[in-house]
């Protein structure tokens, strides 16, 4: 009670005070602010506003629910397909959320927070773009007269549509949020096929405002939305709505342009590195570039250092490969994927550039030591053989601090692996290597999809780009099953497989071994039986695979049909905005959360 006093007393001198003195010299305008009546007027301002719908599309896409580790998106749109085991030193250790949604074994009451922090970064997005689309319309609804605005608000429609798709796709019915919406606003669940309606005249209505790209060299054409990608994302939305005619049309618009075009076979390793930023193919991608005065992270979220795909327990990395010892979760390619792709295309450059045998990652790279030592050079100078190698104990797996390598079928993940010469000046972990949305193999593999469910032949040719660029085995038809495999092949990690399986139907199948099969632990026969610290059994490094049945499917893993189709909306997405019956407003939750 007396404190409640003393604050009464302090707060009616306070007052007291302002009273008394002349109330004019208290409006001193705050330095180095706009007002917000005074900020949506000119092109500049447009254009100002976009770049921070800009902004928050790289943050969306390229940052974590704990900061910039392990990438939620990453997470998100990789780890329930079946071409990566979500691995780590251990079940359960650092990446457990990663591999409950591997698993399928997450819930509602306790939603993985990779799961809530996109649901909530997405509509972040969408109220950044919001803010663009809104304050620069006309008072009667048209659009203000000047070019630039009208292209920013253009480019704006196609990021928020982007965003509503990614929701639509995941969550199923989300909320429709075309506005800015005030503060006591309940938005409630929308129809999907109401929702992907609006999506594709979004971006419909877009393209006659934007800019288009200037060519395979444009750089500049790649990092920003244009009439290509815009027409790339229509054609997208139209295959996965069912509408094989008009995403044929949308999409052989892309393929007409002459803007985009499949980089060279000798090229393909480049293409998610320093070296392919901005590239021929590169339909659609987030720009990085480093800036020394913003300080190490340059006011970026950056994808590449902790994308939870480093390597775990190898005593080298080869030497492209930044020398990170025992950093991230060492996500590996499945058995199923391993298998389906060493079958059709063993040794092509696609393969090679995708993943490594465990042999191959010691025997067919240049190797040093974290500390620089060469290890490829004996004491005489003389290079090393094949079989030296594999016998040498400074290469491999160590063991020192695990039995074996949790969820590894032998083969190592090479396809987003960062390399060295993609770091940014003076550091050792972060590089700025782009962040790929769409690439043009996506484009000619959606046109050849729809083309196969029309019985249109046209589609084959761009199904056979796709291979032969690949260096793999060229298909003699277009069927599904061929659209199936190779989308597969090329587009592995890309974040699409899992909604592929979903919408082909395909997923209770495809995904099965998740729950009831054993999981891979890699060990070396190298060593005696791969304990720590045992001593080397004589015999060349090689993968000695365990299977060990982990409790995936008791822990209530697996795929489950009738739920796993979408994400449960978040927990405490919910709890503010329960679903009322009554008034028809608030969320429903999906079905089986």
């Amino acid at each position: 009670m007396k404190r409640h006093i003393l604050f009464g007393i302090a707060g009616a001198l306070a007052l007291f005070s302002l009273s008394s003195c002349n109330q004019d010299l208290l409006n001193i305008p705050q330095k180095g602010v706009v007002a917000y009546e005074d900020f949506y007027q000119t092109d500049e301002d447009a254009q100002s506003a976009l770049t921070a719908a800009y902004a928050s599309f790289i943050t969306t896409v390229s940052s974590g629910n704990n900061g910039i580790n392990n990438p939620s998106y990453n997470v998100v749109v990789n780890a329930p397909g079946d071409e990566l085991y979500w691995g780590g030193g251990k079940k359960n250790g650092s990446s457990s959320g990663g591999q409950d949604m591997n698993e399928f074994r997450n819930t509602y009451d306790n939603t993985i927070p990779h799961i809530k922090y996109i649901y909530k970064q997405m509509y972040s997005l969408i109220y950044k773009c919001n803010l663009v689309i809104d304050n620069f319309w006309g008072e009667n609804g048209e659009l203000a007269t000047s070019a630039v605005k009208k292209r920013c608000v253009a480019e704006a429609r196609v990021i928020r549509a982007w965003a509503h798709f990614f929701l639509a796709c995941y969550w199923g019915t989300p909320p429709l949020v075309d506005h800015v919406l005030p503060g006591d606003a309940r938005p409630t669940n929308t129809d999907h096929q109401v929702l992907m309606d609006w999506i594709i005249k979004e971006y419909q209505t877009a393209l006659p405002d934007l800019e288009t790209r200037k060519g395979t060299g444009d750089k500049a054409g790649a990092y920003k939305i244009t009439t290509g990608n815009c027409l790339a994302l229509l054609g997208k939305a139209q295959v996965f709505n069912k509408d094989w005619e008009g995403a044929k049309s949308s999409l052989k618009q892309v393929i007409n342009s002459g803007n985009y075009a499949l980089v060279p076979t000798s090229q393909i390793k480049d293409l998610f590195h320093v070296a392919g930023d901005g590239n021929a193919e590169k339909v659609l991608e987030l720009n990085y570039v480093y800036n020394e005065g913003l300080g190490t992270f340059s006011g970026k979220y950056h994808f590449q250092r902790n994308n939870a795909l480093f390597f775990r327990m190898l005593k080298a990395y080869p030497d492209f490969l930044i020398k990170e010892e025992g950093w991230g979760n060492n996500c590996a390619p499945t058995q199923p994927f391993v298998d389906a792709m060493m079958k059709h295309e063993p040794n092509s450059a696609r393969r090679k550039a995708w993943f490594a045998t465990y042999e191959e990652m010691l025997t067919e790279f240049t190797y040093f030591d974290f500390k620089g030592k060469d290890l490829d050079h004996k004491a005489d100078g003389s290079v090393m053989t094949k079989e030296e190698k594999l016998m040498d104990p400074n290469r491999g797996l160590d063991f020192n601090k695990y039995d074996e390598l949790y969820a590894n079928y032998g083969y190592f993940f090479l396809k987003f692996m960062p390399w060295a010469c993609d770091l940014i000046p003076n550091s050792s972990t972060i590089t700025e290597e782009n962040r790929t949305i769409m690439r043009y193999p996506e484009v000619l593999l959606l046109y050849a999809e729809a083309c196969a469910m029309t019985n249109d032949p046209d589609g084959l040719q761009y199904l056979n780009m796709v291979a032969e660029r690949a260096g793999a085995p060229t298909y003699s038809s277009l069927t599904m099953e061929n659209v199936k495999q190779e989308k597969w092949f090329e587009l592995a990690w890309e974040g699409t497989r899992f909604l592929d399986l979903v919408r082909w139907g395909d997923a209770p199948t495809a995904l099965h071994f998740k729950a009831n099969d054993p999981t891979p632990y890699l060990d070396d026969e190298f060593y005696v039986d791969g304990s720590k610290g045992k001593k080397q059994s004589g015999k060349p490094h090689k993968a000695w695979i365990k299977w060990i049945d982990d409790g995936w499917a008791a822990s209530g893993g697996g795929y489950k049909v009738g739920k796993h189709e979408l994400y449960p909306f978040p927990f405490d997405v919910i709890e503010l905005n329960p679903w009322d019956e009554e008034k028809g407003v608030g969320l429903k939750q999906n079905p089986g959360w």
